[in-house]
């Protein structure tokens, strides 16, 4: 199934299977139900995946590497380049706390697709991978967390700023690759965080007990950027 396709399926899917919850977070089923399962391992497309690492690996730059590292933090100000802000975070508390929040789910609800799977890391699987980080030893590749938050961090940005819509969703595409670039995680980990992102932003956005956060965090964006 092409990759559209696969996540149109999934985005219908999350319509019926998820439910509101009665807490601040909407109650999200289970990644494992709605992610299809990573690469078997010696298939030919976990071959396909381990040699996209190596060859990453193999061309990254020194420039490369720096930016990679800059975006292991999951915070949404990763985002400012893409966004044209140099507002600096602390005066932007809203918006701080609200992604802070999404990022908390993301890790949760990632965490347990990792734990359903028990993928292994790239330098699990191969020793000619050097990362350039190191993972926790029960942190598992599949879906990739910071790619999860990356794609829910641009949806979310992408409706607050639709002006900035193609340049947050361009961002949010290196933010996945540098997890690649890193050595700590596969393409198709990277491609589970895109949808499994999507899918909890979807929900975010029609979830009643997030709507006040995300308009105080919209209102303030928009008026850092000076946008109506």
């Amino acid at each position: 199934m092409k990759r559209g396709a696969l996540l149109f399926a999934l985005l219908l899917i999350s319509q019926s299977a998820l439910a509101y919850g009665d807490g601040a977070s909407p109650a999200v089923a289970p990644l494992s139900n709605l992610l299809p399962p990573p690469p078997a391992a010696g298939s030919t497309a976990a071959q396909r995946d381990l040699q996209a690492v190596l060859t990453a690996q193999k061309t990254r730059t020194a420039q490369d590497m720096a930016a990679a590292k800059g975006d292991t933090a999951r915070s949404v100000f990763r985002f400012a380049d893409a966004l044209g802000l140099t507002t600096q975070p602390a005066s932007l508390p809203k918006t701080a706390a609200f992604f802070e929040s999404v990022a908390k789910l993301d890790k949760a609800e990632a965490k347990e697709a990792k734990e359903f799977w028990k993928h292994p890391r790239p330098s699990v699987v191969s020793s000619q991978v050097h990362a350039l980080s190191k993972e926790k030893p029960d942190d598992w590749s599949y879906p990739s967390g910071h790619a999860t938050f990356g794609y829910s961090a641009a949806v979310l940005l992408a409706n607050m700023l639709p002006e900035k819509r193609a340049a947050i969703f361009a961002r949010a595409d290196v933010y996945g690759e540098h997890r690649v670039v890193m050595g700590v995680h596969f393409p198709s980990d990277v491609e589970a965080g895109k949808i499994a992102g999507t899918v909890i932003a979807d929900e975010i956005l029609r979830d009643p007990q997030w709507q006040a956060d995300y308009a105080a965090a919209r209102g303030e964006l928009r008026r850092a950027l000076g946008l109506p």
